[in-house]
């Protein structure tokens, strides 16, 4: 980020923001269930059944 120019406190904040988002997730809703009439997956489970795809 600090190589195309954003000011140092720029990556800095996004950082802080992310972390605090690991240490307090954001607000979830029931979309996905009302779109796909299922419920939604953890990351970790969508990770494990598409883990194929990410190996070389």
């Amino acid at each position: 980020m600090l190589a195309q120019g954003l000011p140092e406190e720029v990556p800095e904040r996004l950082l802080g923001s992310l972390a605090d988002y690991a240490r307090r997730p954001g607000p979830t809703t029931d979309a996905v269930e009302r779109v796909l009439d299922r419920p939604a997956l953890t990351f970790g489970t969508w990770a494990a059944e598409h883990a194929g795809a990410f190996r070389s």
